[in-house]
Formats: C-alpha cells, structure tokens, sequence
C-alpha cells in the first residue's frame, strides 16, 4: 500500500483533500463553496494531467479505475476516480463527451435531474445546459415527454426506468460554461447537455455531492411505456487507456 501510495503522489495529493468534501453532507452551500475552491486547487496545481499519468502508467491501477468506470445511457463516458463504499459520500469522476455522435443519439432529449447536486470544472469545450421546468400547460412546441423514474445500481452502469407520468416542459434558460470556469448544480435541476458540434469533445471533472434520493428522473419521448432496462458494460482496461490518452492530449 505505501509503494501504491508513492508511485501515486498526485492521486495522494487530490484524495487528501477531497476526503474532507464529505464533513458538508448536511450543508449543501458549504458543500458547493468547499467543493468548487478543491476543484480550483486541482486545475491551478495542474493536478489532473498527472492524475491521468500516474493511472497510464501503472496497469493494476488503470484496472482498478476501468472496473467502475463505462459509456452512460447519456452517451458520455463516466470515469470513476474516487469512489467509496459508503455510496452516501462524496465520488469523483471524470465526464467526457466525445465526437462524433450519430444522428439517433442527437435526436433523443436526454433531460433529467439528478441524485445527488455537485460542482463540475470544464477543462474542455464550452458546455451548454438548457434548463427546465415541469408546466402543466402545453409548451409552445406542444412535445409532451415521458417522465420515468430512473433507478440507478451502485455501480451506475445498471439501471431499471419506470414511466410516471406525461408532462410538459418549459425551457427557462440557458447556461453556458466555457472552459476553465467552475459551476454549481442542485440536484432536483431538470437540465440536459447539448452535444459539442465539429471535433472537439467536452471534458468536465465533477464532485458529485451526498446521495439525497436513491432515484432520478429522466424525460423523453423514444423509452417505451412500459419502462425499460439498461445494462452497459464497464471499460476493459484497453479501452479506458485510449480514452484517457485522448483526454490527457486535449487537456
């Protein structure tokens, strides 16, 4: 365990301080200023391109972090650098969203809120969020969504989706992140992230906060009514080595 811990000192680094997120479970505006202020420590040490070294090169290591890490039903890929048995901590993680995306991805609204609320730091691409609301009123696009309750595994990369309800959505913002810039989102937030056009992928590293439900929500048109099941796989340690090399170039 020492020699683990010595052939990883940004990893010793970034998990001494992120320990500490977990002592603001019960005061979510602490939680955000404590979390946004660690993830600015880690972009101005430069923290994260020699997390991803250190992960590159050591195989063990890169198996541990493939093992809780896959491609969301979202179409992003979650890496998972800190985890914890206690699936009411804090968790650390990679988010990346990489070109290009097929037209059947593009087409599905992919809104939700979420479990837990967390701070992001985008190190790559502008990241958009359109913002929502539920109405009981038709929206001017008239689309009435399905709203399913989403129940996620404890690994993530299960999860079983129950239709609710039809309701209407209004859109009431918009909010753009370009990068280097740190953000704050709570967790009943209905919002959806617009795929990057062209080459360029979007990169964000997230604090997710304490669990606060064991369920989200989710909003579209293409689930079947019934419901439906996802079971993605979880990266080979192949896998996660192209995509952590491809990540570590654009950042």
């Amino acid at each position: 365990m020492q020699v683990a811990a010595a052939s990883r000192p940004a990893m010793q680094e970034v998990r001494k301080r992120f320990i500490s997120l977990n002592n603001y479970q019960n005061d979510e505006d602490l939680f955000f200023k404590e979390s946004s202020q660690f993830l600015k420590f880690v972009r101005d040490e430069k923290l994260l391109p020699l997390l991803i070294q250190e992960i590159l090169k050591d195989p063990d290591y890169l198996s541990e972090i493939a093992s809780n890490s896959y491609k969301h039903v979202n179409h992003f890929s979650k890496v998972v650098l800190i985890n914890d048995a206690n699936q009411d901590n804090c968790r650390l993680t990679l988010h990346i969203w990489k070109p290009p995306f097929t037209e059947a991805e593009i087409s599905q609204e992919l809104i939700h809120d979420h479990r837990f609320s967390f701070s992001s730091y985008v190190l790559c691409g502008e990241q958009v969020h359109e913002i929502f609301s539920e109405s009981s009123q038709k929206s001017i696009a008239k689309v009435r969504f399905q709203k399913y309750k989403y129940l996620p595994s404890a690994t993530g990369n299960i999860h079983d989706c129950f239709f609710e309800e039809d309701v209407y959505l209004d859109q009431i913002a918009e909010k753009k992140v370009s990068p280097g810039n740190v953000y704050t989102m709570h967790n009943e937030a209905i919002h959806r992230i617009v795929f990057p056009e062209g080459d360029e992928p979007i990169i964000s590293f997230l604090v997710r906060g304490p669990r606060k439900r064991n369920y989200t929500h989710t909003y579209n048109t293409f689930y079947p009514r019934e419901g439906t099941v996802s079971n993605v796989p979880m990266y080979t340690p192949h896998e996660l080595h192209e995509l952590l090399s491809y990540t570590l170039n654009k950042i």
